[in-house]
């Protein structure tokens, strides 16, 4: 007899939810503050524009900051160190943060130009913390080596430590630009696994979905463990477990679409089975959403997992912009007073 064996990715009977009238935009959903990081690398400043498409969308204030490294000094012959002033180097930084919104025609407030120097993902989360920031728009990539980073790694590390949400923008394809015009928010995917903290990412997609007029696709991956038992027959229980954990995921999401007041929005549920990061970065592109909206723990164990580690594969892994939103209180960094 043969052991059954589980299927990678299985796709099981959805529940179709659609509603009749339009949505209104949220009267209690506000971004006030936007923070965007530069490192002046083309990636970064290419966001601005999608930057300033967000703010006029919300009537925000932008800020713009660039993190600087304490930089080496170069010794002369002398054994005389050459470098600037940490002070010259701050305003040189601000100067080139005005030069670069001036070109792409932003009009900042003269408080909203920011100059740091310390470890970027720290002192980004800091100032966030510090400017009572409402969401921080950052890049996948930018400068390496000894330039200032703004890499895959450190928006991981912003996802991991900001105390608002993020929203990580991907680079756009070989030979294009990003523009404001990818902020048309027309499908948005929402990771589910019933716990507090992915409701939590359910709610602020549901303010953005009425914000932009946009269709919300549920989507509730199943992910199960493997085990190493000495019980011969244990093992032939893994159909029973999965029909039981099945029936348990569509009884779960049909509650939810039935207790909750989605206010006029079209609601679209998937449920799946497979590796949770893989299954939200495939629908994503099967449904051709716009946005991917998580939170970034959620529950572990023998259930579904949406932990923050599926968060940061999503982030690294997914084609279209990730929003990530805090479900817990983040820890204070180490930062310095913002200049």
């Amino acid at each position: 007899m043969k052991t059954p064996t589980l299927p990678a990715t299985r796709r099981f009977s959805r529940i179709s939810c659609r509603t009749r009238t339009r949505p209104a935009k949220s009267a209690g959903f506000k971004i006030k503050n936007v923070l965007v990081p530069i490192d002046f690398s083309e990636r970064s400043i290419d966001l601005l524009e999608y930057a300033r498409a967000l703010t006029r969308q919300f009537g925000a204030d932008l800020h713009l900051v660039h993190v600087y490294e304490p930089d080496f000094p170069v010794s002369s012959m002398m054994g005389m160190p050459l470098a600037l002033p940490p002070v010259d180097v701050a305003q040189g930084v601000r100067r080139h943060l005005k030069d670069v919104a001036k070109k792409r025609g932003l009009d900042l407030r003269p408080g909203n130009v920011h100059a740091i120097k310390g470890r970027p993902f720290e002192e980004i989360c800091g100032l966030a913390r510090a400017k009572s920031i409402d969401l921080i728009v950052a890049s996948t990539r930018g400068n390496t080596g000894l330039k200032h980073l703004l890499l895959g790694s450190t928006a991981e590390r912003i996802v991991r430590y900001s105390p608002c949400p993020v929203l990580v923008v991907h680079p756009p394809a070989k030979n294009k630009k990003l523009t404001g015009r990818g902020l048309n928010f027309e499908k948005i995917l929402v990771p589910i696994d019933f716990s507090t903290c992915s409701l939590k990412g359910l709610e602020y997609a549901k303010a953005l979905a009425r914000q932009f007029g946009s269709k919300l696709v549920l989507l509730n991956s199943v992910t199960f463990q493997y085990y190493i038992t000495n019980d011969e027959y244990a093992r032939y229980d893994l159909p029973l477990l999965m029909q039981q954990e099945e029936r348990a995921s569509r009884r779960q999401m049909r509650d939810l679409i039935e207790k909750t007041d989605w206010d006029g929005l079209e609601v679209k549920p998937s449920l799946q089975i497979g590796h949770a990061g893989q299954q939200i970065c495939a629908r994503a592109l099967e449904h051709r959403a716009n946005l991917i909206v998580t939170s970034t723990h959620g529950t572990t164990g023998f259930k579904h997992i949406l932990v923050g580690s599926t968060a940061e594969y999503v982030v690294r892994h997914a084609s279209c912009p990730v929003l990530v939103v805090p479900s817990h209180e983040r820890p204070v960094l180490n930062s310095k007073k913002p200049s």
